[in-house]
């Protein structure tokens, strides 16, 4: 049923709309609920940000990969750093990035315009995806009306759902994106590089698609946590 309104809802969106690449993001077809894993392709993306508060925080920098055949595509990694309206603050002891850095990043818009485009026809996969998806949000409405409609997977809840479902959650257990690679057999990356973070979710889905059902078995029905 989620897939199915939103379905409905983009096509509804589709007939108000005709900006690109917005328009081409509304019309592209979104796989079946019951597509198989290997048969979807999926935006991993991480983004780094001046604070936590997703009315406030300015962007900093954003990467993503694709995962395709059910493997991570390198080809298509991407990077950009984006100049934020403030400065960076006490954010620089989480990401590194400092003020002189960000001064040459590109427009937030253009950014934004690059990742709707890559998320077109495919779907989102985020690590704890509360704050990215409603910055994405807020980016999507403040240029378009609507908060940004796509099926999202958060590998942070679909780790929770499936420990509920066998009866496994534990308070004393990590669900950080390091914690849960170290659990799946994954090696260490640095974290707070939003690229390596990309990359670091795409790894973690896919260990974690082969470690439960397979992706033969594994619909994305399973998979998605919300949009």
């Amino acid at each position: 049923m989620r897939m199915l309104g939103l379905a409905l809802r983009r096509r509804w969106l589709k007939s108000k709309h005709s900006e690109s690449p917005f328009e081409e993001f509304l019309a592209a077809p979104l796989p079946e609920s019951s597509a198989a894993f290997d048969d979807c392709e999926f935006v991993c993306l991480d983004i780094e940000t001046t604070g936590l508060d997703a009315k406030t925080a300015d962007l900093l920098s954003v990467g993503w990969v694709v995962v395709r055949d059910g493997r991570v595509d390198l080809s298509t990694c991407e990077t950009h750093l984006i100049r934020p309206a403030n400065e960076v603050g006490d954010s620089a002891s989480v990401h590194g990035l400092t003020d002189t850095q960000v001064s040459h990043g590109k427009d937030e818009g253009l950014v934004f315009s690059r990742i709707i485009e890559v998320l077109t026809g495919r779907i989102l996969v985020v690590h704890h995806a509360g704050l990215d998806k409603a910055l994405l949000d807020r980016l999507c409405a403040a240029r378009y009306g609507p908060a940004l409609p796509l099926p999202v997977v958060d590998t942070l809840a679909l780790e929770h759902r499936r420990q509920q479902r066998r009866h496994h959650v534990s308070e004393n257990q990590s669900l950080r994106l390091g914690d849960l690679r170290e659990r799946y057999n994954l090696p260490y990356y640095q974290a707070h590089d939003c690229l390596v973070d990309a990359i670091s979710t795409a790894e973690l889905l896919i260990a974690m698609v082969a470690t439960h059902d397979g992706a033969e078995k594994t619909r994305l029905s399973q998979l998605v946590t919300g949009t």
